[in-house]
């Protein structure tokens, strides 16, 4: 890649991952500037030049480039979707509301590719942490602790075709794999707070221990802004989770902090392997021959939306996607963002944690959006659609061949909790 002139800026969330790119483009020559999101981005930056920012501070973030003399932008570290009646706007959040609205619909990439233009419409070019700092990049093979065990291959072989067969739903970069099936499905949560879901999982008696993180961008994915990574953090999360180790795309996945991964990976006797995610793909299940499609919507009580179907359909799909592998009793997606998808868990365990990746402003709305959809499964009505209501979901889908009896209890108790109530009967 042939870099622009003058130094590299760097917008920081949180993470190691910032100072670390930081530390490496420094070591090469070149100066960087950091702009730090004030709450997210760790103190360490303040070792180069920076500058803190509120998130809702777009003109003091544009500022700080320009004055910087930054022409090549690198976005780095996650920050969380914010209550926008939280916010401390300037005015350049005003003068770009338009664009900062149509941050709240969609999936994390639909969302990443908006920035990406947004800063390029601004005069900015965005190149990838992979383009300025290589030796992040994960080389094939064993990176750290012992070669996989031959009874983890096959988890791995699958968590990278899952990951892949997820990629049309823009979710999903880390899958957790135990036994031939997923135990769980990242969703809107991120990796560190899926493990820790495995965790409490296992502490509470559900599933046996073993099993291996599986980490890999989705097909299309924009890597300048979300290229995939794990450091020290992930280990830790793994062992605490009770697995047996962590497999990632090779080229496609930074490993943050290599020395301390690796002397982390000898504590606690995990391994780290970076594999070519095409090559696993054959291992996805074939749909059988009798195994059916999802029907058409049908209503059945409540007042319905246009963008209740679609995300209706949109959590249906999803079901339908992870079946074949073993998971998908229930889904929840909300303006057409997958939140989360049952995996070992249960629906009502998977809607407790609904409530806490809403987007944006939504828990602090009064107004109903998403929807779970459900599989005929061993759940409790009153409970799922209590959790659903409590979640600020507006419908529930009820997808496949239900037996009549518990069709009509949730649907009461979907419309007893101020529920909209779809049906998706089954079709060859």
């Amino acid at each position: 890649m042939t870099a622009g002139g003058g130094p590299l800026g760097i917008l920081a969330g949180d993470g190691g991952l910032p100072l670390q790119v930081a530390d490496e483009v420094r070591r090469s020559g070149r100066p960087v500037h950091i702009v730090a999101i004030a709450g997210a981005a760790e103190p360490g930056i303040e070792a180069h030049p920076h500058t803190w920012v509120d998130l809702g501070q777009i003109g003091g973030m544009l500022r700080a480039f320009r004055e910087a003399g930054c022409q090549d932008l690198v976005i780095l570290g996650g920050v969380r979707r914010p209550n926008l009646l939280k916010l401390r706007p300037d005015l350049g959040f005003f003068r770009n509301l338009p664009v900062i609205l149509s941050l709240m619909a969609g999936g994390d990439d639909s969302v990443l590719r908006r920035v990406v233009s947004f800063f390029e419409r601004h005069g900015f070019r965005v190149v990838g942490a992979h383009n300025v700092a290589p030796a992040l990049v994960a080389e094939e093979g064993v990176l750290g602790g012992a070669e996989p065990k031959d009874h983890l291959l096959p988890d791995i072989a699958l968590g990278f075709a899952l990951i892949e067969e997820l990629a049309p739903l823009d979710v999903g970069q880390a899958v957790v794999m135990a036994n031939g099936r997923p135990i769980a499905i990242e969703g809107a949560e991120g990796t560190d707070r899926m493990l820790a879901r495995v965790r409490e999982m296992r502490a509470a008696g559900l599933g046996e221990h073993g099993g291996v993180i599986v980490k890999a961008p989705k097909r299309g994915q924009e890597l300048r802004v979300d290229m995939p990574a794990i450091g020290p953090r992930t280990v830790e999360g793994a062992v605490a989770a009770g697995l047996e180790g962590i497999a990632i795309a090779a080229g496609q996945v930074l490993v943050a902090e290599r020395s301390r991964v690796r002397e982390a990976l000898h504590r606690t006797g995990l391994f780290l392997v970076a594999a070519k995610p095409e090559a696993q793909w054959s291992a996805a299940p074939q749909r059988s021959q009798g195994e059916t499609k999802p029907g058409r919507l049908r209503w059945v009580s409540g007042k319905v939306k246009w963008r209740d179907i679609r995300d209706a359909e949109r959590a249906i799909q999803a079901i339908s996607t992870v079946r074949p592998f073993g998971a998908g009793e229930a889904a929840v997606v909300a303006r057409q963002h997958v939140l989360a998808i049952e995996a070992g868990e249960g629906a009502e365990r998977m809607l407790e944690r609904v409530a806490g990746l809403r987007q944006w402003g939504d828990r602090s709305s009064r107004r109903r959006r998403g929807v779970v959809a459900f599989r005929a499964a061993n759940a409790n009505a009153k409970n799922c659609t209590q959790w659903a209501a409590n979640s600020g979901l507006a419908g529930v889908v009820l997808a496949g061949p239900w037996p009549d009896g518990d069709r009509s209890e949730f649907a009461m108790a979907a419309a007893r909790a101020g529920l909209f109530v779809l049906t998706s009967e089954d079709h060859g």
